[in-house]
């Protein structure tokens, strides 16, 4: 049954738009939420407790909507009792992810509003089987408009690439003219040097921390960064050609400003070094773990033979690290998951966990203070566009408020993140004797996020050499791993 209108009901904003603008920016997800914050203070209809915003596809398979999946996990746990969208499709446009709304629905009795087809799950004399097959009609429309767009567009470009033509943006490339179709000396200049300086073995962050010291800016006018930087040595557009699917098109009027195998070897170059976007940690206690001597945060590295480490490290971020500890991956690991698995069997321990971790005074300090941030930004943007004959907040003081806003929004959603994570915690309740196997069977960000809740500290501790039968040798010490688990 759906969770009843009222004004202690805690709505929670899911607002998305597919991509950024080509300038880094988008506006959409403001305008969503302003409409749909607007809407129901307006109708009395409850409280804005949270906020879950993703610039992301919802038709692409595999996008990543962590927002989304936020979104579900609190209305599973009770966090919030509905979920309010501008539009369906900016919650979902593919049947399989409605289905899975649907059933979190269903199994939490929470209420589903879309602004703009009038739809309300809670709505007084609408059945519920007529409601759910408006929402899988709206849905499967709208799954089919992406796939019918998508196919059109892949076609468009398809042909465009076979004719020979450019793919212009609104940002003049690095190296030619706005329209493609002349060079820009200097900066076709500083391609050409950075071809060659990474054909000589020099690394592409070192070109792109020489560049940024020379002064050489992005065609935007903005700092070019190692990934920009790499982006622009990545282009086929340097040698006259636009890719397509797996082959590259000869574009019509496009001067080269590298040749092509010199590009081809930059690109084998570029290839053979491993790049990461963002900060993803794919090893189990990089930053988790602390070096026993020193206290600085343990990162993960390989050794010349390739085995996996962990390492203290002196490095910027960390200037006072001892640089003591370096410890086999593997070792470490196994030494972890045998500790935490026994942990997890203990099942009066874990239930513990969970009742510290549980919704309390905090949460509701949390969700009002999320309450008050949502009204705060409705009253800046009615400041911005006031009724005729008041006067109208100066844009620059606009701007500054909103970014305080955001930045406090973001504090609120971080204290918010510790107590959601706690819901997977309740998962490790049915593994029982199974708890070993299970844990293998997860991947690492989970057990990354289970590890921060169980353990109040992990230390590995310098090596010390271990003599096994007369024989003088490194085997790995278990003793090295400290872990303390959270009380």
């Amino acid at each position: 049954m759906a969770a009843e209108p009222g004004p202690h009901f805690r709505w929670g904003l899911v607002v998305r738009r597919s991509k950024y603008n080509v300038d880094g920016t988008e506006g959409s997800t403001r305008r969503q939420e302003l409409a749909l914050a607007s809407h129901i203070k307006n109708k009395e209809m409850g409280k804005v407790v949270g906020v879950y915003k993703d610039v992301a596809s919802a038709y692409k398979e595999g996008a990543y909507r962590p927002e989304f999946e936020n979104a579900l996990i609190d209305l599973r746990a009770g966090r919030i009792d509905g979920i309010a969208v501008w539009r369906i499709d900016r919650l979902c446009r593919r049947a399989k992810q409605y289905r899975e709304v649907l059933k979190v629905l269903e199994e939490s009795g929470g209420r589903l509003l879309s602004l703009v087809e009038g739809i309300d799950t809670a709505a007084e004399g609408m059945p519920k089987a007529t409601t759910n097959i408006i929402l899988t009609v709206l849905v499967e429309l709208a799954e089919m408009e992406a796939e019918a767009t998508s196919n059109r567009i892949l076609l468009m470009h398809e042909d465009r690439a076979r004719s020979g033509l450019v793919q212009r943006g609104q940002v003049r490339p690095f190296g030619h003219t706005l329209d493609w179709f002349a060079l820009v000396p200097h900066e076709a200049e500083l391609i050409r040097e950075a071809a060659k300086r990474i054909l000589a073995g020099e690394g592409d962050w070192t070109i792109a921390k020489d560049w940024n010291q020379r002064g050489v800016l992005s065609t935007s006018g903005k700092t070019l960064s190692h990934s920009s930087m790499r982006y622009v040595m990545r282009s086929p557009r340097l040698i006259g050609k636009r890719e397509y699917g797996d082959e590259l098109f000869d574009l019509t009027g496009v001067p080269s400003i590298l040749d092509e195998d010199t590009w081809q070897r930059v690109q084998d170059v570029l290839d053979s070094r491993h790049t990461q976007v963002g900060r993803k940690e794919q090893r189990l206690l990089s930053n988790i773990a602390v070096c026993g001597a020193c206290d600085s945060p343990i990162i993960g590295g390989s050794e010349a033979d390739g085995r996996l480490v962990y390492r203290c490290r002196r490095r910027p971020a960390q200037p006072n690290a001892c640089g003591g500890v370096n410890a086999t991956a593997a070792h470490v690991d196994a030494r972890v998951d045998e500790e935490v698995t026994a942990f997890l069997v203990d099942s009066t321990r874990v239930a513990a966990l969970l009742r510290h971790h549980a919704p309390g005074p905090e949460m509701e300090v949390l969700h009002q203070r999320e309450q008050e941030l949502s009204e705060r930004l409705l009253a800046l943007d009615r400041a911005l566009k006031p009724p005729p004959g008041v006067p109208r907040m100066p844009i620059n003081r606009y701007y500054a408020a909103v970014r305080d806003v955001e930045e406090e929004r973001r504090e609120v959603h971080r204290r918010l993140a510790v107590s959601r994570q706690a819901s997977l915690l309740a998962e490790t309740l049915d593994f029982g004797e199974e708890a070993a196997k299970e844990w293998a069977a997860r991947p690492t960000p989970w057990k990354r996020a289970i590890l921060k809740l169980v353990t109040e500290r992990i230390e590995i501790h310098r090596g010390m050499q271990i003599h096994r039968q007369g024989l003088y040798g490194t085997e790995f010490d278990p003793e090295r791993v400290k872990i303390k688990f959270a009380a």
